[in-house]
């Protein structure tokens, strides 16, 4: 196995009761990749021996940036990138063939695993993206998610932001947890409200003065929400960009989480994106150049070149 992220490659690999070990390699740097390989595994109805039977490449280095010599995360979902990825190969090896080809299926196959192997509460919304691609309409179900394919509008221009700083989504998940008991009143009110706006622009999401009007909205409330909590949502480059954009006639909210890593920056005109773009860098922001996809993850061969030739 190897991982260039993790920072070790061609390790023999093997599974031992649920955690996957390499050889020298400290059980604790596999994190989630360690747990979703026999999660999955066992999914499938394989035995653990199997796993010696295959050569496993990890390379999720397109969503990270290197910034002074450490590689962090942009807060693109490769959680749940390396999740799609694995489910889809290791199915097709296994199986010889991909899984069904509606991605939703595939959500509804792998979401327990995904979540069992995070060990932590989460949505999946950004598995769900990382099987359907493109952008869709995400609702958790408890057990189960509904992901609905949806299109975004022709007069509403985005792009991402990359705010230098990685983010903790289970520090915040566990502060929202432990707020939620310690205030039910607040808590009940604000996302009662941002259930509200959520399902608001879904219901208008082909409109981009709709849409764009609840994500000015939503941004509002997710302020609010990590002023009540006492737990900085909008950290100091997302309240910069956000007043950077209310002057460029600009909708700039976090995405995820909050507590960091990436923002999105919403508007009616591309000549008021492309002003709110020249600024970005003074308030410590840095624009990645993004475009939707039209699928999720999917299977591929590689052509692996005769020895001492290169690949065409």
């Amino acid at each position: 196995m190897s991982a260039v992220q993790l920072g070790f490659e061609r390790a023999a690999m093997r599974v031992e009761g649920d955690a996957l070990r390499c050889d020298g390699v400290d059980s604790s740097v596999l994190g989630l990749t360690g747990r979703l390989i026999p999660g999955i595994m066992r999914a499938l109805g394989r035995s653990p021996g199997e796993i010696t039977t295959m050569n496993v490449e990890i390379n999720s280095g397109a969503l990270f940036e290197s910034d002074r010599r450490r590689l962090i995360k942009l807060g693109l979902g490769a959680s749940a990138a390396v999740c799609a990825a694995l489910a889809v190969a290791l199915t097709e090896w296994f199986e010889g063939t991909a899984g069904p080809a509606d991605p939703r299926l595939r959500l509804r196959r792998w979401l327990p695993v995904y979540r069992e192997s995070l060990g932590a509460r989460a949505s999946g919304a950004d598995l769900a993206a990382a099987f359907c691609g493109g952008i869709s309409e995400f609702r958790s179900t408890g057990e189960f998610a509904i992901c609905t394919p949806a299109n975004w509008p022709e007069d509403l221009y985005w792009r991402a932001i990359w705010t230098r700083q990685a983010a903790q989504t289970t520090d915040f998940v566990g502060a929202f947890d432990t707020w939620k008991l310690a205030d039910p009143v607040s808590a009940g009110r604000i996302r009662s409200r941002l259930d509200e706006i959520a399902r608001h622009a879904v219901a208008n999401a082909h409109d981009g003065a709709m849409l764009f009007d609840a994500c000015a909205a939503y941004a509002v409330e997710m302020v609010a929400l990590g002023d009540a909590m006492g737990k900085e949502v909008m950290t100091a480059p997302h309240r910069r960009l956000a007043k950077h954009g209310h002057e460029c006639g600009v909708v700039y909210k976090s995405c995820g989480a909050g507590g960091g890593d990436l923002g999105i920056a919403l508007a009616r005109d591309p000549e008021r994106l492309r002003a709110f773009e020249l600024g970005v860098s003074d308030c410590g922001g840095v624009p990645l150049n993004l475009a939707m996809s039209k699928f999720g993850a999917e299977a591929a061969r590689r052509q692996v070149p005769e020895s001492g030739r290169k690949p065409e």
